[in-house]
């Protein structure tokens, strides 16, 4: 079942508009949100992430930029986990954002058992490639989303995923958020020349 949801364009207060279509409707499955920086994708993530959490639909929400590295790091030293702080502080960048794909998984399992009876669930995620190899991307894409989808096989299951680069979006169902439609990539040239053109359109909210 798909699900609509209206748009505020003045969602920081700064009368800028973000986007040209005030309704959107998003289908079940793997959505990839796609924009240049700063075109909206978290803002548009924000305002879902609130509508269904004011309709008491299952949600979760998780930012790199705010729910990454160091949360994981300072729930594990508060619990006394510190093997778990040790390994990520020695880790990679790639390498702990696995270590923190795996506590979403977590998350994402206490969600599940948690709300037996709900229709629908509900996962967001922003910039979760930032830092990401291609091939954990592909385990992402292959592995984990499609598990949960099949596992949940009598609810209706929505990934919504911020892409920051071009091998989350490769072969998805990706949704222009300037334009409020859902759109394909054919290759990578295809890819970045709507992110140069998701850039231009970004700059001209400025000059209106």
């Amino acid at each position: 079942m798909s699900r609509q949801f209206r748009l505020s364009n003045d969602w920081y207060g700064d009368d800028c508009a973000i986007f040209k279509k005030k309704q959107i409707k998003i289908n079940p499955g793997l959505t990839v949100l796609v924009g240049c920086n700063g075109a909206g994708k978290t803002t548009m993530l924000k305002q879902i992430n609130q509508s269904l959490k004011n309709k008491d639909i299952p949600v979760l929400f998780h930012s790199n930029m705010q729910n990454g590295e160091r949360e994981l790091r300072s729930k594990a030293a508060f619990y006394g986990s510190f093997d778990i702080v040790a390994r990520t502080m020695m880790s990679s960048e790639g390498e702990n954002i696995v270590n923190v794909l795996e506590n979403i998984a977590r998350k994402m399992g206490r969600m599940s058992q948690e709300n037996p009876d709900a229709k629908e669930l509900w996962f967001l995620f922003d910039a979760i490639d930032s830092g990401l190899s291609i091939d954990n991307v592909i385990d992402i894409k292959e592995s984990l989303i499609p598990l949960v989808i099949e596992t949940e096989e009598n609810k209706d299951v929505y990934f919504i995923i911020s892409a920051n680069g071009y091998e989350l979006a490769r072969n998805e169902n990706c949704f222009d958020v300037i334009n409020g439609k859902y759109i394909t990539f054919a290759d990578y040239e295809n890819y970045r020349s709507f992110i140069l053109q998701t850039k231009e359109q970004k700059l001209e909210r400025y000059d209106e």
